[in-house]
């Protein structure tokens, strides 16, 4: 079962839009943890927990069964966090939920190359001397480059 629910400010009324495919309580408790520790990625969630810490609650919005697609479960999510939003009460930062894009490695990489990151080559050579005799996929075998340079 999937749950889209909502950690509701009792005090304002002011919401933090959420989905999950486990339990509910375990999902608030994994909030709770990040609130009190000050480390949550909602900046206006954790801003209103630091005001009114032992006010919220949460709230079961709707519930779907287990099989519904991503994309179904987003659209929901959204419908939720825009009821919220048009009467000021969402305390999400941004609308981005579920895993992320495939090749988020990859434009991550190519964003620091953009804004100047060059790895010093003492880095490269600390990365390449951790890859030394790791096979490169399921299996694959070790080069045969790599295994003289193992064997010096």
């Amino acid at each position: 079962m999937v749950t889209i629910y909502g950690l509701e400010d009792a005090s304002t009324g002011a919401a933090y839009i959420g989905c999950t495919a486990g339990k509910p309580g375990k999902r608030m408790r994994e909030h709770r943890s990040l609130l009190k520790a000050g480390k949550h990625s909602s900046t206006k969630l954790q801003e209103a927990w630091n005001d009114h810490a032992g006010q919220f609650q949460m709230r079961v919005l709707e519930t779907m069964p287990a099989e519904v697609l991503v994309i179904e479960k987003r659209e929901r999510e959204l419908s939720w966090m825009k009821h919220y939003r048009v009467q000021g009460l969402l305390l999400n930062d941004n609308e981005l939920s579920f895993q992320p894009p495939k090749n988020a490695p990859a434009l991550a990489a190519a964003a620091r190359v953009a804004n100047g990151y060059r790895p010093s080559a003492e880095s490269n050579l600390k990365r390449r001397l951790a890859q030394l005799g790791k096979p490169k996929g399921h299996g694959a075998k070790i080069s045969a480059t790599k295994q003289a340079k193992n064997l010096r």
